[in-house]
């Protein structure tokens, strides 16, 4: 069986949150850390969950919780002084809005409302945010929120900008020397292969979840995530789980399973390590 000593889930969710979890935050990170994981990062898309991650860290010795803050309408959007506050408390990521981007709207029918009855509040007129300016370039907030990563040595995740925004993105932070990290790949047929091997190649990396592989939901079978592993390399990937959701197990046992199964494709143990303990730490390192 595969053990999960030294693994890092880089997107694990938790309560509190706007909707129903699995746990919260301490719960989870127990039994993470009596699995012998050596830490989660915390995401939450309604607030920065830097001071969460903080008071795990003072009852876990020995276990690492990472926080970071999410970009959505209730920190502001694509807002300089949220990313500045979260760095300087102790985030470590960065992440892109989710349910209220622009291109999630356009791609679901619907803004600020996701699966299981996840939703926020729109503000009046809110059209969904969006990272480039009317000419197509990346806005003044978005290079200013790059800059404030750089500073912290810190990570951006992509979430759910549109594939055209992703790229934009990525060749930016390459110039600028930005650490970041595709998610969700394989989410929506536009998050394909071809446009994770045009992120590598700007030097991104790339985040392959369970949830989305030959998970509860098989959005894609573990098959296509054993191939996209041979694809992209494991020196440029990330396995994580992006559990929490009450539907799904925990996400130990999640991170477990899935490195078996991929195992089972022929994906070779310590492959599977890099990306679940060398590459994720690596990644969120100060």
């Amino acid at each position: 069986m595969f053990t999960l000593e030294g693994t890092f889930d880089l997107h694990v969710h938790a309560f509190p949150d706007v909707v129903e979890r699995l746990a919260d935050d301490l719960s989870i990170a127990r039994k993470c850390k009596e699995a012998g994981m050596s830490g989660i990062a915390i995401k939450a898309m309604q607030e920065s969950t830097t001071s969460r991650a903080y008071y795990v860290n003072q009852l876990l010795p020995d276990f690492r919780m990472v926080g970071g803050i999410c970009l959505n309408y209730p920190v502001g959007g694509i807002n300089p002084s949220a990313v500045d506050t979260s760095l300087r408390c102790g985030g470590r990521i960065v992440w892109m809005p989710t349910i209220q981007s622009k291109f999630h709207a356009k791609l679901k029918g619907k803004l600020g409302r996701g699966s299981a009855g996840l939703y926020y509040y729109n503000p009046a007129g809110a059209q969904g945010i969006c990272i480039l300016d009317q000419q197509g370039e990346l806005t003044g907030e978005i290079k200013e929120v790059v800059a404030l990563v750089k500073e912290h040595n810190a990570l951006i995740g992509t979430s759910h900008l549109s594939p055209e925004e992703i790229l934009k993105l990525v060749r930016y932070c390459r110039q600028e020397k930005v650490k970041i990290i595709l998610n969700h790949l394989g989410w929506t047929p536009q998050y394909s292969l071809e446009l994770a091997q045009e992120a590598v190649a700007q030097q991104a990396y790339v985040e392959l979840t369970a949830v989305t592989f030959g998970g509860y939901t098989h959005k894609m079978a573990i098959q296509d995530c054993a191939h996209w592993i041979r694809e992209l390399g494991k020196e440029h990937l990330v396995l994580a789980t992006d559990a929490g959701a009450v539907r799904f197990a925990q996400p130990c046992e999640y991170l477990r399973t899935f490195a078996e199964n991929l195992m089972v494709q022929g994906i070779d143990e310590r492959e599977i390590r890099q990306m679940m303990s060398d590459n994720p730490l690596m990644l969120i390192a100060q």
